[in-house]
C-alpha cells in the first residue's frame, strides 16, 4: 500500500509539472523545449567532473536519458524567475540549455550559479558592480563578450536575462579551461578572480566557502529535478 500511495503521489506531481508548464507556453514551443539542446553526454561527464566519486548514486546519476529533463528545467527556471520576468522563463531556459552545450556545462549546473548569485533575479546589484542573472561585472563581461563573439552594447547588455547567461556560461568555461577543470578552483574563480585563486593555491590555501555553497544549490536543484522527471516517467507508463 505504501509503495501504492508514493506511485500515486509522483504521478499527480508529474502531472501538476505538465499542466503549470503548458500553462505557461505555447505547446508547439513546449514541445521543441523537451526535446532541446541538453547534450546528455556532456551533462553527464560534467556532473561526473563536479561530483567525483559521488556522482554514483546522486541525483544527477539519476536522471540520466531521462527525455523530461528539459521540461523540468524549464519548470525550475519558471518557479524562481520573479513574476515581471515569468514571461521570459521559455527564453532563458533555451538559453542556459543551448550556452550550455556549446561549451559541454551541465545546465543544471548554471541553475547553481544563477541560485547561487541572484536567487534568479535579473535586476540583482551587486557590492563591486555585478550585475544580472549570473552577477557579471561589466569589464569582465565586455572582455569575455569580446573574446567569444558575443554582442556587446556596453553594460546594458547584461540587463538582458538571456546576454548575461550568455556571457556568464561563456566565461565559467574560460576559467575551466584555465584550471584544467579543477571544479573548486574554477568554481572559486567566479566569485572571487582566476588570479587570486591561484595565488591562494600558490600558498596552499584551498577556498571553499563559494564552492561549497554552489555545490549545495546544485544538489538540491537536482533533487527537485529527479522528483520531477521520475513523476513524468510514471506518468507516461501508467
Amino acid at each position: 500500500m505504501r509503495q501504492l500511495h508514493q506511485k500515486q503521489l509522483f504521478v499527480i506531481a508529474g502531472l501538476l509539472l505538465m499542466a503549470l508548464t503548458f500553462q505557461n507556453f505555447d505547446f508547439a514551443d513546449g514541445w521543441r523545449l523537451n526535446f532541446g539542446v541538453i547534450r546528455e553526454n556532456t551533462r553527464q561527464a560534467h556532473a561526473k567532473e563536479l561530483l567525483g566519486k559521488y556522482y554514483d548514486g546522486s541525483f544527477a546519476q539519476k536522471v540520466e536519458h531521462n527525455p523530461a529533463l528539459s521540461l523540468a528545467i524549464y519548470n525550475e527556471v519558471y518557479r524562481q524567475l520573479p513574476d515581471k520576468f515569468k514571461n521570459r522563463a521559455v527564453e532563458v531556459a533555451k538559453t542556459i540549455m543551448k550556452e550550455s552545450a556549446v561549451y559541454d556545462i551541465d545546465p543544471v549546473f548554471v541553475l547553481a550559479v544563477i541560485k547561487t548569485e541572484s536567487s534568479f533575479n535579473p535586476l540583482a546589484r551587486g557590492r563591486f558592480g555585478e550585475i544580472g542573472l549570473m552577477q557579471v561585472k561589466p569589464d569582465t563581461a565586455e572582455w569575455i563578450a569580446h573574446k567569444y563573439g558575443i554582442s556587446w552594447r556596453g553594460k546594458k547588455t547584461l540587463e538582458s536575462p538571456v546576454s548575461n547567461v550568455r556571457i556568464g556560461v561563456a566565461y565559467f568555461n574560460w576559467l575551466r579551461e584555465k584550471f584544467d577543470g579543477s571544479a573548486n578552483r574554477y568554481i572559486s574563480a567566479y566569485n572571487m578572480g582566476a588570479r587570486k585563486v591561484s595565488m591562494l593555491y600558490h600558498l596552499e590555501q584551498k577556498p571553499k566557502e563559494y564552492s561549497l555553497r554552489v555545490m549545495k544549490n546544485y544538489n538540491q536543484t537536482y533533487a527537485r529535478l529527479a522528483v520531477a522527471t521520475s513523476a513524468s516517467l510514471l506518468a507516461d507508463n501508467m
